[in-house]
C-alpha cells in the first residue's frame, strides 16, 4: 500500500498527452488550446479615438477655458471604419469612438467639453497632449504571443482568436472515458428489482457527470456481472477508450475479478493497488495500449469512495491527458467548525465539508455522516478537508487544508 502523494506521482508520470484536432472557433469554448496564438497585426492597427468628440492639434487648444474657449473650424469627420482625414492649424474634425486620428491631430477633446455653433466648435478646457487617443499597438503588437498552448478557451480567448483571424484552431482531443460497472447486485435504470439485495446504480451516472464536467467524453461500457465470461465480454468493449474506469470488483473478495481480467483482456500493467487513503483504499491504477498511452483506474464500488477517487486521482490525469496546463483544483486554508475525531490515523482522510466565506476567512463544516456509502454527503459538500496521516483529532477552530472541487459556495 502506497501513500496518496506517491500514487498521484505515479499516475501523472505515466499520463501522456492525447492527440490534437482542429475545431471551428464557435465550437472551441472549454477546449484546451493545442497551439500558441500570435498577433497577426497591431491592435489597434492605428491610433484611434477612445471618445466621441473632436480631434485637434494640442497647440490650438492651449489655454482654452470657460471664459476664453478655443474656437476651431470643423473641416472633417472621422468615424469607426471610415477613411483617414486631415486637420490643420485652426481646424478640428468630428471624431467618434474608434475613429482614426486625423493626420495632423494629436489630441481628442470629449464632446462634453465643447459646443458647436455655425460650423465651428468651441472648446472650453485645455487637455493634456495625447488625451483620449488609443495608440497603435496599445493592446498588442504584431508577433506578440497572446495565448499559450495548454490554456482552456474561455469567451475572452475566443475574442482574441477572432481578432487574430483564427476561424479554426487546434485543440487537444477530449479523452474518451469508459465506465464499466460491476457486480451481480447492480441494476441499470429501468431494470426491475427482483431481489432485496439488488440496488440501482448510482456510480455509473455520478461518474458520467464528473467526466463531462472535467472535459472528457464518458461512455457507458456496460454492466458486468460477477462472471468471468461476462466480464471478459464487457472489457472487450472498452478497447477504444483512452481511460477505463471500473467500479467495484477491485477488493479482495472471491468475486473481485476486475484487476486480474483487465490484465488478461486488455494487457493492463498494474502499477499500484491499494492507497493509504480514506475513502478509496482499494484503488488500482495501470497503463495499457500499444505505447502504454491508455490509463486504467479500478475504483471501489462504494459511491463516495468512487467519486472521491475520480476527483482526486482521475481528474488531474484527465486534465494532463487533455493538455490542460492546470491539473489541480485549488486548496484553501479553512477554519474547521465543530472539530473532527477519528480512531485510526494510518491513512490520509478526505472528509466532505461544506464551505462558507465570512470575515475574510474560509470555514469548513464537516458533513455529519462520512461513510463511503453515504452518497447524500456529496450533495452539500464543496470540498475535501484533508486529515493527514498520524492526526487523530482536529479541534474546533483549527485550520485544515481543503481541496475545493465545487465553487458554488462563492455565489450569493
Amino acid at each position: 500500500m502506497i501513500k496518496f502523494d506517491e500514487a498521484l506521482k505515479v499516475i501523472l508520470e505515466n499520463t501522456k498527452r492525447i492527440g490534437k484536432e482542429k475545431v471551428f472557433l464557435n465550437d472551441s469554448l472549454g477546449r484546451i488550446l493545442a497551439e500558441d496564438i500570435f498577433a497577426d497585426r497591431d491592435n489597434p492597427p492605428a491610433d484611434n479615438s477612445g471618445m466621441d468628440g473632436f480631434a485637434v492639434k494640442f497647440e490650438d487648444i492651449k489655454g482654452a477655458s470657460e471664459n476664453e474657449p478655443a474656437v476651431l473650424e470643423i473641416v472633417a469627420e472621422s468615424k469607426a471604419g471610415g477613411e483617414l482625414v486631415e486637420v490643420k492649424n485652426g481646424t478640428a474634425a468630428y471624431i467618434y469612438t474608434g475613429g482614426l486620428i486625423p493626420k495632423g491631430a494629436d489630441t481628442v477633446v470629449q464632446k462634453e467639453l465643447t459646443e458647436v455653433k455655425e460650423g465651428k466648435v468651441y472648446i472650453f478646457k485645455e487637455l493634456e497632449k495625447g488625451s483620449n487617443i488609443r495608440p497603435k499597438g496599445g493592446d498588442y503588437k504584431k508577433g506578440d504571443k497572446l495565448i499559450s498552448s495548454g490554456v482552456k478557451i474561455t469567451p475572452a480567448e475566443m475574442g482574441i482568436l477572432s481578432a487574430v483571424n483564427k476561424p479554426t484552431v487546434y485543440v487537444y482531443r477530449r479523452p474518451v472515458v469508459g465506465i464499466l460497472t460491476t457486480g451481480d447486485e447492480i441494476l441499470d435504470l429501468g431494470e426491475e428489482v427482483k431481489k432485496l439485495s439488488q440496488i440501482r446504480t448510482s456510480n455509473t451516472y455520478s461518474l458520467y457527470g464528473q467526466i463531462i464536467k472535467m472535459g472528457g467524453i464518458p461512455v457507458i461500457v456496460g454492466f458486468a456481472k460477477d462472471d468471468v465470461n461476462d466480464l471478459r465480454e464487457k472489457l472487450n468493449y472498452a478497447k477504444h477508450c483512452d481511460i477505463l474506469l471500473t467500479t467495484g470488483g477491485i477488493s479482495v473478495g472471491e468475486y473481485d475479478l476486475v484487476k486480474d481480467f483487465v490484465m488478461e483482456v486488455l494487457g493492463v500493467n498494474i502499477l499500484f493497488w491499494k492507497v493509504a487513503q480514506k475513502p478509496g483504499k482499494p484503488v488500482a491504477f495501470g497503463v495499457w495500449g500499444e505505447e502504454n498511452e491508455k490509463l486504467f483506474f479500478g475504483i471501489p464500488g462504494n459511491p463516495v469512495a468512487a467519486m472521491t477517487v475520480v476527483e482526486t486521482m482521475v481528474k488531474p490525469a484527465l486534465r494532463k491527458m487533455s493538455g490542460d496546463s492546470k491539473l489541480f483544483d485549488p486548496i484553501v486554508r479553512a477554519v474547521l467548525v465543530g472539530g473532527y475525531k477519528r480512531k485510526k490515523s494510518e491513512r490520509l482522510e478526505f472528509i466532505k465539508v461544506a464551505l462558507k466565506f465570512e470575515d475574510n476567512k474560509f470555514y469548513a463544516v464537516p458533513y455529519r455522516k462520512q461513510g463511503s456509502n453515504i452518497l447524500t454527503s456529496m450533495l452539500s459538500s464543496h470540498g475535501f478537508g484533508l486529515i493527514d496521516i498520524g492526526v487523530n483529532e482536529v479541534k474546533d477552530g483549527e485550520l485544515i487544508d481543503v481541496i475545493v472541487y465545487d465553487t458554488d459556495f462563492m455565489r450569493s
